[in-house]
């Protein structure tokens, strides 16, 4: 497994039928964290423990046309020294 982050939420005016979305796919994923934006505006932060970005996008196409992303970034442990 693979760690990653990204920032997104659903589109605006679109948080209900995202819940509904996302409600119908079970919720999120075994190995997601969300921490939702205190402002409220929608966003939130995603560390996601996933064999891929193709993963994480495979997950995300379900909410396709109502849910926008930043770039998916790849987190490495770094080395002891």
């Amino acid at each position: 497994m693979n760690t990653y982050y990204f920032v997104g939420g659903p589109l605006p005016g679109r948080m209900d039928e995202f819940r509904r979305g996302l409600d119908a796919a079970g919720g999120p994923p075994v190995g997601w964290l969300v921490y939702p934006h205190a402002s409220g505006d929608g966003q939130a932060l995603h560390v996601v423990n996933a064999e891929s970005t193709k993963a994480v996008l495979e997950h995300l196409a379900h909410f396709s046309g109502i849910y926008a992303h930043g770039p998916i970034v790849e987190v490495r442990a770094s080395r002891a020294r």
